[in-house]
């Protein structure tokens, strides 16, 4: 038989507790279940759930008991917050969220999905906490004290807040900060820039003081965030990227050439293969009559342009197969630039009146139409070749 009572059981009471004092240390519940029977009697004989009846009758159904409640033991059933500002002192659970917890005040456990909106800024802030963190020189685990360091200052932080801080959290803010240090790019650069930005808006504040100074100037650490990566950006050398994109233009270049040139000597078979077919095929004149002669050539020669047709279908495949590799090579290349550099990009832009790369785009389409022409020629003289066939050649061996 169980001896101790679950954490499940314990928050279950909870839930059901009514509490009559603002410190949440005495209350009554009134049992409605035989499940709440037991819960209530393990909670009564394990000394470590922290609730304590006021007499000692057995515990049965359809009654209300009073309890007073002096605190939980964590090791077994996590935290248990009376409020949420007992949550916000906790040395860990104000900089992290990895272990369980439950607060009275809101009747909330950590794994319940219905989360009030304190809690869904309390999961936000920690989120921000966790990118100080990555820009910090140090961060202190245990406490999540964050040290920042630059060329002249350096300043410790730690995530001192209350609820009030959070009820006026610019959460449109903490998103676009998270957003523009994630976003793809120079993340060593913006997490630099980030940490100079902290250290400018609170070097002169008390230590106790620094956080909350911190979280009501989110709005100016962006506009920082977003000028001075501008800076940094734009002091890239306009020339060596403009070489950077040229070398990456020949190179692409020759690869768009040499899908032609892999190609060229079974182009030039085109007018080679059309010649022979005027000149090769045998009327009946020219065969003297021979139906038997004339069928072999005449059917040698069509079989060889279908063959060859086939061939040049299969070369052509894989040569726009090739066109398409290099044109997503391109494309990813063109991204790589407008992403890295996207100011000196612009003035590319602006200065040639087309995107970097869109010279090699319009070759790419340009050998694609010219791939195009050569299947439907090779088409075309196949169906000519066979209408001819089917025309001049007699078939010796009908009936």
């Amino acid at each position: 038989m169980m001896t101790q009572i679950s954490r499940e059981q314990l928050i279950e009471l909870f839930r059901k507790a009514q509490f009559t004092d603002s410190q949440y240390s005495q209350g009554h519940i009134t049992v409605d279940s035989p499940s709440l029977v037991q819960n209530l009697t393990l909670a009564f004989n394990d000394s470590n759930s922290g609730w304590h009846a006021t007499s000692l009758p057995p515990v049965i159904i359809n009654q209300t008991y009073n309890f007073h409640y002096n605190g939980a033991l964590p090791s077994r059933f996590g935290h248990v917050f009376k409020g949420v500002e007992g949550l916000f002192r906790n040395n860990y659970f104000r900089g992290s969220s990895g272990k369980k917890f439950y607060i009275i005040e809101l009747k909330f456990d950590n794994n319940d999905l219905n989360k009030p909106d304190i809690i869904k800024k309390y999961e936000k802030l920690l989120s921000f906490i966790k990118l100080l963190k990555d820009a910090a020189i140090f961060s202190d685990s245990s406490i999540s004290k964050m040290l920042f360091l630059n060329d002249t200052d350096n300043i410790e932080i730690e995530p001192i807040y209350t609820k009030t801080d959070l009820d006026h959290l610019k959460e449109a803010a903490v998103d676009k900060i998270i957003q523009f240090i994630e976003d793809n790019t120079h993340s060593k650069q913006k997490f630099a820039i980030l940490s100079k930005a902290i250290i400018a808006e609170c070097k002169n504040e008390t230590f106790d003081k620094r956080f909350t100074v911190l979280l009501s100037k989110l709005d100016d650490i962006y506009n920082t965030l977003e000028h001075d990566y501008a800076v940094f950006a734009s002091s890239f050398s306009y020339e060596k990227l403009r070489n950077e994109i040229e070398n990456a233009k020949l190179e692409e270049q020759v690869k768009i050439h040499k899908v032609i040139t892999d190609i060229q000597n079974q182009i030039l078979g085109i007018p080679v293969a059309t010649v022979i077919v005027a000149t090769q095929f045998k009327t009946q004149k020219s065969a003297q009559f021979d139906y038997v002669y004339q069928f072999a050539v005449n059917t040698g020669i069509t079989i060889g342009v279908c063959i060859f047709t086939i061939i040049m279908g299969y070369l052509v495949y894989n040569q726009i197969q090739s066109l398409t590799g290099i044109k997503r090579e391109i494309e990813r290349k063109d991204q790589r630039f407008k992403f890295e550099s996207p100011i000196v990009y612009k003035n590319i832009q602006v200065s040639t009146k087309k995107d970097p790369f869109q010279d090699l785009f319009d070759r790419l389409k340009t050998q694609n139409f010219i791939l195009w022409v050569i299947v439907l020629v090779c088409v075309i003289a196949c169906i000519a070749t066979i209408s001819i066939y089917a025309n001049i050649t007699v078939n010796p061996y009908s009936s």
